[in-house]
């Protein structure tokens, strides 16, 4: 018989071929922006109550942030997979300027650090904190650069369990 983590990190490949070939081809029936948003959340349960709940609660932040701006979304999908929920919208608007308005809501409070949005521009390229000069991403447990944590295996999957969880209590607390 497989190993859990192994057909559990099949699954989540899965998922991510599924979405990857998914917003391509609504980047190319739209030729606009795609925004893509999941959470960051370790381990293999991801569709606990408080997870579902606050993704939901960050899909209506996005929409408001859109709405102010005046970026219209023209087709909008959520599904609640076993690897997460995943929220896919195509957006009339300038795929930079998305991009930025989005890392301004990771990064407004602690919480920001599970969401996992990204940005595909109107030829499918994923537009990157780095191509508008930002720094990367931090660790939610350290603070160093999230990448180097995760490629030196700094943290336990447990502690990094705990710490989302605790994240989403805060949340949750002040909501």
């Amino acid at each position: 018989m497989k190993d859990s983590k192994i057909i559990a990190m099949q699954k989540m490949l899965d998922a991510k071929e599924k979405r990857y070939y998914k917003i391509k081809a609504l980047t190319e029936k739209y030729n606009l922006p795609v925004l893509s948003f999941m959470l960051n959340i370790p381990g293999e349960d991801k569709n606990f109550e408080e997870a579902v709940n606050f993704h939901r609660a960050y899909i209506e932040k996005i929409k408001n942030i859109l709405e102010n701006e005046d970026i219209k979304i023209l087709w909008e999908e959520y599904n609640n997979l076993d690897t997460g929920m995943e929220y896919l919208a195509v957006l009339h608007g300038e795929g930079k300027f998305i991009k930025e308005k989005m890392i301004g809501l990771e990064e407004e409070s602690r919480e920001g650090r599970l969401l996992d949005i990204d940005i595909y521009d109107r030829d499918f390229s994923q537009i990157s904190r780095s191509s508008l000069g930002l720094s990367e991403r931090k660790c939610i447990i350290c603070d160093d650069i999230a990448r180097t944590c995760i490629k030196k295996e700094r943290h336990s999957l447990n502690e990094l369990e705990k710490k989302v969880r605790e994240i989403l209590k805060n949340y949750k607390s002040k909501n």
